[in-house]
């Protein structure tokens, strides 16, 4: 390692030498795809070869060529080094630096940290070290960035609600040769930010200021020029820097001399410049000078945003606190420090509410204006909206439950300038019906919101259509009991209930002959007169009550003739207590009522006194039954009780207080109610409690 030590620091003099005798030469320029090859191989070669490298640094970071520079005599190069993370993102910062210097044919690579790093770095061709590891002009007098108090009332320069990935701050200086860093030096980047997205987003002025200078002339992604802007506040003495924009878009009013409101555009993000991904590298400095690559510098000082929770107002990354030294006391991060490059990590919202947020008037619908009259749910929504950039959607807002949301379609493009024209189906926003607020909502490019401008009350009637119902065919049972099903759909309301109106055949539809359904059934029965003819129709109302329309014509949908006698089952007669049917303790029966209000009875002769369960099913016809069961005095009733409605079950519990028999009487439980086919069961069984036990605590 000593002998490699010597290597290099004769070389470097040699190559010092040489450089500074070549710095009149015209500027350096990008390497060609072929030598950049060349040197991302030397490089790699020289990381595999050198025993000093940290191999954990690679555990997370992987570094590769970005770009490099050559010299006019084409004998030395800067490589620009980008760095991806575990996941395979690569980050958005300012590269890391190696050198490399052509020796018989072969790129020799010094990483910082070499023998000899400083002195080469001085002596490199004008315009070939950048401007942010460049020193200060001799004019300039810099010093410790923490001499002063921080100053306060900064924002993240981004639109207010909207979150941006910080990619580091205190990263820039950090020293880790392996990767070619620092990237800057703790005196300029102490307080530098670097913030980063998916892709190009609008910058917003972090504090207010007068235009100190700007371009937006380099391409995007340039490399070798940078796009800024530098904002300058006279009450801190300070200077805004933002770097790396986007071309073209620092909006023309923006000249020197011209202030800037905080929130203000100022232009989007880019990779102009030393930068290896998009992103705005912004910063506060007390002092600035040009560079030769034609755009501001300066050393850092301490500024705290307001909008930032954590660190009295410093962003700090997880990464951050948890691998570096501790700066200005930020411990905290926004994420989890167990995984510092945890993608959902350092991810800071902005309270930065823009200068000139959008505006906008709804047209339409009018106030008071009555809507959705009819069977459609649209309505038709006109707007205006402007903004001092541009806008880039309007929407429709509603208060619903005392607050504002969203309905219908986000309109990015307008019908004509600044006019908006769009249909909102207010069903699919709520089963509203009466008066509702309503607004519009629009967002400008920059990504402020105006929540919700000219509301005014309208009238709903009825935003979504009735219901949907159809009978099925009646089912018959060789009985008096018919059962009715249907199917229905909702149309956004809801289904509250169901009507279900007869009329005996022939004849009219009577108001008084329509049973109400909740609205989760879909099937009923139906008892009518033995011999009797009747027609059916139903419709359906939603959660405001809003019927479904009757079949035109009074037409009916499904029709039935009830059978006109019945076959007694073989158990009869067993009308009266007299005839009683002997019934074991346990054992099933069955039985159908026959004729209409004809009873049936049945005698259990009970050993046990105990309580006993009188369980009366219905098995076929809609049967469904009175129960009241009588002491052995043939006189006395215990107890009684019926089924809840046709085609349900019966169930009665008694005490039989001595053993003794006891009689069991079985009544229709509607005096029409008959059939061969309206069967039901019995079982006299005792009842058996079972005690869980109580658990204190």
């Amino acid at each position: 390692m000593m002998k490699l030590t010597r290597v290099l620091t004769l070389f470097l003099l040699t190559v010092a030498g040489l450089l500074l005798f070549a710095a009149g030469d015209p500027p350096p320029t990008p390497a060609s795809a072929e030598i950049q090859a060349e040197l991302s191989a030397a490089f790699f070669e020289r990381l595999h070869r050198d025993p000093g490298i940290n191999p954990l640094v690679f555990d997370l970071f992987t570094p590769e060529l970005d770009t490099a520079f050559i010299s006019p005599d084409g004998e030395t190069a800067v490589l620009w080094l980008a760095l991806r993370d575990d996941s395979g993102q690569r980050l958005a910062t300012e590269p890391g630096l190696a050198l490399a210097y052509r020796s018989n044919a072969y790129w020799q690579v010094i990483l910082p940290g070499d023998p000899g790093w400083e002195e080469a770095l001085k002596t490199l061709p004008e315009g070939m070290l950048p401007l942010e590891l460049s020193p200060a002009p001799a004019h300039v007098t810099t010093g410790a960035n923490a001499v002063n108090a921080p100053l306060a009332g900064y924002y993240l320069p981004y639109a207010a609600g909207t979150a941006r990935w910080l990619e580091g701050s205190i990263s820039h200086f950090q020293s880790i040769p392996e990767l070619g860093y620092p990237s800057c030096s703790q005196e300029y980047c102490r307080y530098a930010y670097d913030f980063t997205d998916a892709w190009h987003f609008p910058l917003l002025a972090s504090k207010g200021g007068t235009v100190y200078g700007s371009r937006d002339s380099c391409s995007d992604g340039n490399p070798s020029c940078t796009n800024y802007i530098v904002l300058y506040n006279s009450s801190d003495q300070a200077y805004q820097i933002y770097l790396h924009l986007a071309y073209g878009t620092i909006p023309n009013k923006l000249t020197p001399g011209t202030w800037v409101q905080r929130g203000e555009y100022l232009g989007d993000t880019d990779d102009t410049g030393y930068s290896t991904s998009q992103h705005v590298h912004f910063m506060v400095t007390d002092s600035i000078w040009m560079g030769s690559s034609g755009y501001y510098w300066g050393r850092s000082i301490d500024i705290r945003f307001a909008d930032v929770a954590i660190n009295h107002g410093i962003p700090r990354t997880c990464y951050e606190v948890t691998q570096f030294p501790i700066y200005d006391g930020a411990t905290e991060c926004l994420g989890n420090k167990f995984i510092p490059r945890d993608p959902s990590n350092d991810w800071f919202i902005s309270g930065n509410l823009g200068a000139f947020p959008p505006t906008g008037t709804l047209t339409r619908p009018a106030a008071d204006a009555l809507v959705t009259v009819g069977n459609t749910p649209l309505i038709d929504v006109t707007a205006t909206a402007s903004d001092d950039v541009q806008v880039t959607a309007v929407r429709m807002v509603a208060k619903l439950n005392g607050q504002w949301l969203e309905i219908g379609p986000k309109v990015t493009h307008p019908a004509q300038p600044g006019v908006y024209d769009w249909d909102v189906d207010l069903c699919a926003a709520a089963p509203v019906n009466g008066p509702l607020d309503v607004a519009v909502r629009v967002w400008d490019y920059e990504g402020n919101l105006a929540a919700a401008l000219n509301p005014r009350l309208i009238q709903v009637d009825h935003a979504c259509p009735p219901p949907t119902s159809q009978l099925n065919p009646a089912e018959t049972f060789d009985s008096t009991a018919v059962r009715l099903s249907w199917v229905a759909a909702s149309a956004g309301a809801g289904i509250n209930s169901f009507d279900l109106q007869w009329r005996a055949e022939p004849g009219v539809w009577d108001a008084a002959n329509i049973q109400i359904v909740q609205g989760n059934a879909r099937s009923t029965w139906f008892v009518g007169q033995a011999g009797g003819s009747y027609a059916f129709r139903l419709r359906a109302l939603d959660s405001n009550n809003q019927p479904e329309p009757w079949l035109a014509d009074d037409a009916f949908e499904t029709s039935v003739t009830l059978p006109v006698t019945c076959t007694p089952d073989s158990f009869e007669p067993d009308d009266n207590l007299i005839l009683a049917r002997l019934l074991p303790l346990g054992v099933w029966a069955q039985g159908n009522l026959c004729e209409a209000g004809n009873p049936d009875w049945f005698q259990v002769k009970i050993e046990t006194a105990s309580d006993y369960f009188v369980n009366a099913p219905s098995q076929s016809g809609g049967a469904a039954v009175m129960i009241t069961v009588y002491a052995e005095d043939e006189e006395t009733p215990l107890a009684s009780g019926q089924a809840a409605d046709v085609g349900q079950n019966a169930l009665v519990r008694f005490s039989a207080a001595v053993a003794g028999s006891y009689y069991v009487k079985i009544e229709p439980l509607t005096p029409t109610l008959m059939g061969t086919g309206a069967v039901y069961g019995l079982r006299v069984s005792e009842a058996k409690d079972i005690f869980l036990p109580l658990v204190v605590r």
